[in-house]
């Protein structure tokens, strides 16, 4: 069960305001609090909304999930590929899992892409209600998108964490393949395949074809027991409708 530490969200807020020298009443008026407040969040005594939370971040420049973890965790080293391939502000995700215990279902969840200082923060939401469900962010170069994300509320009882990598080497600006590793309800890890793309399609049988593991990549399981997936395929828009 993850345990969020109240005072440790506070800490790394406080540091995060004295490293850059502002007061609590300036930080207070930039996100539309009175300095009290701050302190309290400061303290650990209340936690900011999600609102608050990200004009927080934006003002003292800090990763969101380091708020909820350890100094260690989450830190980007490599900030030169933090960075938006895509040119957008969202994506779309599309794979297929279990509706319920036995029938496969299509999913589609709803990428946020927000520049930050020093990285680019991913949000993962649901297609229909638009509530957050992940929070984390991507790297990427020239050949491929990495993004990992977690729990988006830091208080919530089952850890959820999921990665996503799709190969970008062909361009961005088609249906990209990739893979997505995650745990199911009971935390069993599945590696799955996943699509993405810029443009909101609907999520059709053709897609959901594309979502199969190969009789190649089956054969290759079962002569050296790893799944090298082949995500290096991109499929134009000529036979998708758009949502």
């Amino acid at each position: 069960m993850v345990t969020f530490n109240s005072a440790q969200f506070g800490n790394t807020l406080k540091a995060a305001r004295l490293k850059k020298e502002l007061s609590l009443e300036y930080v207070g008026r930039k996100v539309g609090k009175n300095s009290t407040t701050i302190g309290r969040y400061e303290k650990g005594e209340i936690i900011p909304d999600a609102e608050i939370l990200s004009k927080l971040c934006t003002l003292l420049d800090i990763y969101t999930g380091n708020l909820y973890s350890s100094p260690t965790t989450n830190i980007i080293i490599n900030l030169e590929n933090s960075k938006n391939p895509f040119q957008v502000d969202k994506l779309y995700l599309y794979y297929k899992g279990y509706v319920g215990k036995k029938k496969i279902g299509k999913f589609k969840f709803v990428l946020d892409l927000i520049e930050n200082k020093d990285y680019l923060e991913v949000r993962i939401s649901d297609y229909k209600t638009r509530k957050t469900i992940l929070i984390g962010s991507m790297l990427a170069d020239d050949n491929i998108v990495s993004i990992r994300t977690e729990n988006y509320k830091p208080n919530c009882p089952r850890l959820e964490t999921n990665q996503i990598i799709v190969n970008i080497s062909e361009g961005t600006n088609g249906i990209i393949l990739g893979t997505m590793l995650c745990t199911n309800g009971n935390y069993i890890p599945n590696v799955k395949k996943c699509l993405l793309s810029k443009k909101d399609l609907i999520f059709t049988d053709t897609m959901l074809a594309m979502l199969t593991v190969s009789a190649e990549e089956r054969a290759n399981i079962q002569k050296d027991d790893i799944w090298l997936v082949d995500i290096e395929q991109i499929q134009n828009y000529e036979y998708q409708g758009e949502a």
